[in-house]
């Protein structure tokens, strides 16, 4: 079950995607990653069925992009590899493997030079990088998941205190993940891996590796009627249309399960979650997934005046045969952190001391950081220069040369005369 997971090659598909932001920027992207390690399965009571087996291994990822000396934007994802054996009507044994990726966290600095989306590319560039881990490990499809919730600031300490930071509020933040999340996967199915050589490409084959993926979101608390409102008008959901929406992405609402279904069976239980959380509860064992919806919408994580949402999309992995596929020399394992030493890389990163609310202090806490990775890790980086378009911004609407006379009352108003003595 063991495939290669390059840190390189990630780095290298974030790059390709920032390139397409608008020219004359100068990027790098830096990649820390942990070895593969066991962990408990994303539904663990399945254990307990005779017929089912299951062995998961578990690596962690933290990308950084930095411009000149400073850090501008993360991400940090919990990959699964999971290798399942079921015995099913046929007593016959089924073999699987599934690959699932839970984004934990996204966030920016607020140091970049000029406006543009940095954030939305570096996610759809990672997206597209897990079509040359999934290929490799001959799946037809990876799970990427999350759950978004409006936070101030989650992997730069005192970035919220930022005049360059955009902080979204709820509905904000989940509109922006719907719209990134369309965005990465369109992005992902019409690119081939930005690692890929374009001669590994088999002769006449298509650049568009599929035509649809299914995305699933679901906010707790609201209704598949709400989903324009919550979402947009133009976030794909479309009342009575069966789930169906955009050509290359078919938004579904809900969870990625069928209502009817056990939980604790099918729901996938991450770590740091508040569906793990809740699970975790001993009363919750027959609970059906339309039940744990209703529950997440009045918890405290999920409700009281809290708006947030889930995103399940299973991204198709190519159809496009590549028969030579470029080979990395080193092994899984190498070139990747233990995980004591990742920990470490994160305490650093969220150290009381890092201060990213003003520019200079921005800079020496990216400059610490930095020094600590290449002096303890030696870890290799890929630069990116940008050449794409320039953001067209929409022009401001005129103002009117006289306001207009709406509820205007003052001819209305008798001032009172002056009282002379």
């Amino acid at each position: 079950m063991e495939a290669t997971r390059d840190y390189i090659a990630i780095a290298s598909d974030v790059a390709a995607s920032l390139r397409n932001l608008p020219s004359g920027h100068d990027f790098v992207v830096r990649v820390v990653q942990t070895a593969d390690y066991p962990v408990e399965s994303l539904t663990p009571q399945r254990r307990y069925n005779h017929f089912y087996a299951e062995n998961t291994l578990s690596r962690r990822i933290l990308i950084l992009v930095l411009q000149g000396d400073c850090l501008v934007a993360g991400l940090e994802a919990h990959e699964f590899t999971s290798l399942t054996l079921e015995v099913g009507a046929s007593r016959t044994p089924q073999q699987a493997i599934a690959v699932n990726a839970c984004i934990e966290k996204v966030d920016t600095s607020g140091e970049l030079q000029s406006r543009m989306p940095l954030a939305r590319m570096m996610v759809a560039g990672y997206v597209c990088s897990l079509q040359r881990y999934s290929k490799a490990l001959d799946v037809a499809s990876v799970g990427v998941h999350l759950f978004a919730r409006a936070q101030p600031e989650y992997l730069f300490a005192k970035s919220q205190h930022n005049p360059g930071k955009h902080t979204l509020d709820d509905i904000g933040l989940v509109k922006w993940w719907q719209h990134t999340m369309q965005y990465a996967l369109t992005y992902a199915m019409s690119n081939t891996s930005g690692c890929l050589l374009p001669d590994t490409l088999e002769p006449n084959a298509d650049k568009c590796i599929s035509d649809t993926a299914v995305a699933y979101c679901v906010v707790p608390g609201a209704d598949v009627c709400d989903a324009p409102v919550v979402l947009g008008s133009q976030s794909g959901f479309k009342i009575g249309a069966n789930g169906t929406s955009l050509p290359s992405v078919d938004w579904k609402w809900g969870l990625s399960h069928p209502a009817e279904a056990i939980a604790h069976n099918c729901v996938w239980q991450f770590p740091d979650d508040p569906i793990t959380r809740l699970l975790a509860k001993s009363h919750t064992q027959s609970w059906t997934v339309a039940m744990l919806l209703e529950m997440l919408a009045v918890s405290e994580e999920c409700g009281s005046g809290h708006r947030t949402a889930y995103f399940s999309v299973m991204l198709p992995i190519a159809t496009t045969k590549l028969s030579e596929l470029p080979r990395c020399e080193e092994t899984a394992d190498q070139g990747s952190l233990s995980f004591e030493d990742y920990d470490q890389v994160l305490v650093t990163i969220f150290d009381r001391d890092m201060d990213f609310s003003a520019t200079g202090a921005a800079k020496t806490s990216s400059r610490r950081f930095t020094e600590f990775i290449d002096q303890k890790f030696a870890i290799p980086v890929v630069a990116v220069t940008t050449n794409g378009p320039a953001i067209a911004h929409k022009p401001l609407a005129a103002a009117p040369s006289t306001p207009p006379a709406v509820n205007d009352l003052s001819s209305m108003v008798r001032k009172k005369r002056k009282v002379t003595k």
